[in-house]
C-alpha cells in the first residue's frame, strides 16, 4: 500500500475521531518521529490525548510479544522500543505501544510472506512495511471496544507448541544469572573415568538437565570419578540433542553441553517466530524438519506414520517449501538436473566409459524429445561436463537413485519425497546427504498406507510393486506437505528437544553486533 492510501486512510478516521490529533500528541510526535514507525498513523488514533493502554493486562500481553521478538535477536531496533516502553509511562507509553501494535500488525500479515527471508539467515527491517486498511480497521475497533488484550493475543503465533516452548524460554531465561565456567576438555570423556566433575554438573544444571536439587545432590557427593548416575543424566542430555546416546563426552556432546542459557533463550525465541509459517496446516499432512531428519504423517492432529529421512547437504539444502502429494510413483525413471549431472554424474562418467551403461543412465537430446542417444553418437573426446548439451535420464531398477518409490509433490523446486538404495545413510545419527530432495526410510510403509487410504487393495500395491516398468497411482485426496526447520520443540513426552543447525539458519540470523 502507497503513502498516499496511508494518509487517506487516516485521515478518514479523523472523520470519526476528530481532526485534528492534541497537540500534546503532535508535540510527542514532532520530537519522536524518527523514533516512530507509523507517526502519521499513531497521530490519527489520538485526536483528545485520550489514553488506550490503560489496563495492565494489554500493556504486559504488548511487552511479552515485542520481548520474545528482541531475544529472538532478528532486529537490530525493536531492543530500543522495548526499553522504551519499560521506561515510558501515560501519553508517552500509549503512543509507543500504539505503533508497536501497527508494527506487529505488520509483521503477522507479512511473515507468510516474508518469513523464510526474515527467520532463516535474514534479518527483520525497522521498515516492513504499511499496515492493511483491514488491520487499521481492526484496531480502530478494538479500541472502541477497549479490549486491545484479545487482539493483541491474536498476534501471538496461533500454534500448540507456543505457550509450551514460551514457558521453557523463560526457565533458561535469567539476566541476572552469573554462568558457570565452560567444561574445558582435551579428550573423550568416558564413563568411569576421572573428569572435571563439578563443572559437568553445573553445565548439566544450565543445560537444563539438573533442576537445583538435583545439582546440589551432585555436588554434594564431591566425587571426580564420571559416575553412573551421571552418565545417565548426560545420556539422556544427549538423547533430547539428537546425538549418540553412548555417554561419552566429546565435541558435539561438548559443544551443547557449553552452549550458555543465554544463546539457548534466543534459539527458542527464533523458533517461537517460526511457528508463525506453519500455523494454519490442513487436517491431513506430512511434515518433514530438516534439522531432526524426520517425516510424519498427521490427521486431525495425530500422528499416524514416522519414519527417519535423508535431506540435502548444506551445499544443495533441501528448501522450505509448501505442496501437496498427489501421486505415488513406482518403478520411478529419474530425470537427472543439470546441477547434479554436471557436477557428480558426468565427471564420474568421463573417469569411467562404462559408468553410465552400469547404472542404466540414458542420454536424450531434451526433457521434450524421448528419443535415446546411443552412447556411440556421441562424440565424448568433444564434450566437457559444462559443455555437455544433453540430458540424462536413469531408467528403473536397483540402481535408481529414486528406489522403487517416488512421492510426487509438485513445486517449483523439483523436490519431493522417494526412496533411496542407499539404506545404509538412514542407520547415521547426521543425514544431510542428498542433492536437496528428501529420501525416506519408510518409503514402502508409506506408500501402503497411502494407497489404502485410497481404497487400493494389498494385492493392488503387490502388482504395481512387481511391475518392472513405471506406473503412477493417484491418491483419492492430495495431502498437503511442508518442509520445515525447526531447531527446538517440544516433544510428545514434553521434553525440549534441541538439533543441530545443520544449514546455519540460526547463526545467521543472530546480530553480529
Amino acid at each position: 500500500m502507497g503513502r498516499f492510501n496511508i494518509l487517506l486512510i487516516a485521515l478518514l478516521m479523523h472523520v470519526s475521531f476528530g481532526v485534528y490529533a492534541s497537540s500534546s500528541v503532535n508535540n510527542y510526535i514532532k520530537e519522536y518521529q524518527s523514533q516512530l514507525f507509523y507517526p502519521e498513523l499513531v497521530a490519527s488514533f489520538y485526536p483528545y490525548s485520550q489514553l488506550k493502554w490503560q489496563l495492565v493486562k494489554d500493556r504486559r500481553q504488548l511487552k511479552n510479544q515485542l520481548g520474545l521478538l528482541v531475544l529472538a535477536d532478528v532486529n537490530d531496533d525493536l531492543q530500543k522500543r522495548y526499553d522504551l516502553l519499560q521506561q515510558t509511562k501515560g501519553l508517552e507509553f500509549d503512543i509507543l505501544a500504539t505503533d508497536t501494535l501497527l508494527y506487529f500488525s505488520v509483521y503477522k500479515e507479512l511473515i507468510s510472506t516474508h518469513g523464510i527471508k526474515w527467520l532463516f539467515g535474514g534479518r527483520l527491517d525497522g521498515n516492513i512495511g504499511q499496515p492493511s486498511a483491514l488491520a487499521i480497521n481492526t484496531i480502530n475497533q478494538h479500541f472502541q471496544k477497549n479490549n486491545l488484550y484479545q487482539l493483541v493475543i491474536t498476534l501471538q503465533p496461533q500454534s500448540e507448541q507456543y505457550l509450551d516452548l514460551y514457558e521453557r524460554l523463560y526457565l533458561y531465561y535469567d539476566p541476572y544469572h552469573q554462568e558457570a565456567p565452560k567444561l574445558e576438555v582435551t579428550r573423550l570423556l568416558k564413563p568411569n573415568q576421572v573428569i572435571p566433575y563439578k563443572s559437568l554438573v553445573y553445565r548439566l544444571n544450565i543445560s537444563g538437565d539438573l533442576n537445583k536439587r538435583q545439582l546440589q545432590y551432585f555436588l554434594k557427593k564431591d566425587s571426580r570419578i564420571y559416575n553412573e548416575e551421571l552418565v545417565r543424566v548426560v545420556k539422556g542430555f544427549q538423547e533430547r540433542h539428537g546425538l549418540v546416546a553412548d555417554g561419552i563426552i566429546g565435541e558435539r556432546t561438548l559443544y551443547w553441553l557449553n552452549m550458555s542459557a543465554n544463546e539457548r533463550v534466543r534459539i527458542i525465541a527464533l523458533n517461537i517466530q517460526r511457528l508463525r509459517l506453519w500455523e494454519e496446516k490442513s487436517n491431513r499432512f506430512v511434515l518433514v524438519n530438516i534439522p531432526s531428519y524426520e517425516m510424519g504423517y498427521f490427521q486431525e492432529g495425530e500422528l499416524i506414520f514416522k519414519s527417519k529421512v535423508i535431506v540435502g547437504k548444506p551445499a544443495r539444502r533441501t528448501p522450505l517449501f509448501t505442496t501437496r502429494l498427489d501421486s505415488i510413483v513406482f518403478n520411478p525413471k529419474w530425470k537427472v538436473p543439470t546441477k547434479i549431472m554436471r557436477e557428480d554424474i558426468l565427471p564420474k562418467a568421463f573417469d569411467d566409459k562404462e559408468y553410465l551403461t552400469e547404472h542404466n543412465f540414458e542420454v536424450l537430446p531434451s526433457w521434450l524429445s524421448n528419443n535415446v542417444i546411443p552412447f556411440d553418437n556421441i562424440k565424448w573426446e568433444e564434450m566437457t561436463a559444462e559443455n555437455f548439451p544433453y540430458k540424462l535420464r536413469q531408467k528403473p531398477g536397483g540402481t535408481n537413485a529414486l528406489g522403487k518409490y517416488k512421492f510426487n509433490t509438485p513445486n517449483k523446486n523439483s523436490i519431493y519425497l522417494h526412496d533411496t538404495p542407499s539404506r545404509s545413510l538412514f542407520k547415521k545419527q547426521h543425514r544431510a546427504y542428498s542433492s536437496g530432495c528428501i529420501r525416506v526410510e519408510k518409503a514402502s510403509e508409506f506408500a501402503q498406507l497411502l494407497m489404502e487410504e485410497s481404497d487400493y487393495t494389498a494385492t493392488d500395491y503387490e502388482n504395481y510393486n512387481r511391475l518392472p516398468k513405471t506406473n503412477s497411482v493417484g491418491l483419492e485426496q492430495k495431502i498437503a506437505v511442508y518442509t520445515t526447520y525447526q531447531t527446538t520443540w517440544i516433544d510428545d513426552k514434553n521434553i525440549i528437544q534441541f538439533r543441530n543447525d545443520i544449514y546455519n539458519y540460526d547463526e545467521w540470523s543472530k546480530s553480529k553486533n
